[in-house]
């Protein structure tokens, strides 16, 4: 528009219309300790048995994984000014026999030592075959090499908390697993009185 003013007619004034920006929705502090949850690096157990690669009928077998990874990991995540640190710590060790049927262990459990008496020693975390793995599925295809594939997985309870923001608790558990084969074999005694 043009306004005529004393001591300057014809000067020119324009209007701009600035409007007010729209308010930056707040983060989510929970999203936020997804995010760092999904970043933690877990690592998978590295499975070991005894007997190690065959084990037998009505023999209890000893389940272990390594137990220098049985301890808290975290992670750290950043967005519109909050940051929040989400903690993975195992809680137990779910094996499935590949049988049909599980055992969950509270620990890593027991590595078995073979220099020590088998009477000095006892564990947490076994488990007793009742059937063979004969006819099983085999790398070889023979039906007498068979084995059950054992696998032990470790569940992660996941906490959080947060800077910037109020918030913290708990968020849905992580699970980490891996897989080994293990042959079960039936030992028939033969009476000779």
């Amino acid at each position: 528009m043009t306004c005529a003013t004393l001591g300057n007619p014809g000067m020119s004034f324009t209007d701009v219309w600035i409007p007010t920006a729209a308010p930056t929705p707040p983060v989510s502090p929970s999203a936020v300790a997804a995010q760092a949850a999904a970043s933690i690096l877990l690592p998978a157990p590295v499975v070991s048995s005894n007997p190690a690669t065959t084990s037998y009928v009505n023999l209890s077998t000893w389940l272990w994984i390594d137990g220098s990874i049985w301890h808290s990991y975290s992670a750290t995540a950043s967005a519109g000014g909050v940051s929040a640190t989400a903690v993975a710590t195992p809680t137990e060790v779910t094996w499935s026999m590949g049988d049909g049927q599980s055992v969950t262990c509270s620990g890593p459990g027991v590595a078995y030592r073979p220099q020590v008496d088998a009477t000095q020693q006892s564990t947490p975390c076994q488990y007793t075959y009742r059937t063979s793995s004969v006819g099983r599925p085999s790398s070889g295809g023979d039906p007498n090499e068979g084995s059950f594939p054992v696998t032990a997985s470790i569940s992660w309870a996941v906490s959080w908390s947060s800077v910037g923001a109020a918030g913290g608790g708990s968020l849905p558990t992580l699970v980490t697993s891996s897989q080994v084969s293990l042959r079960v074999e039936q030992i028939e005694s033969l009476n000779t009185d």
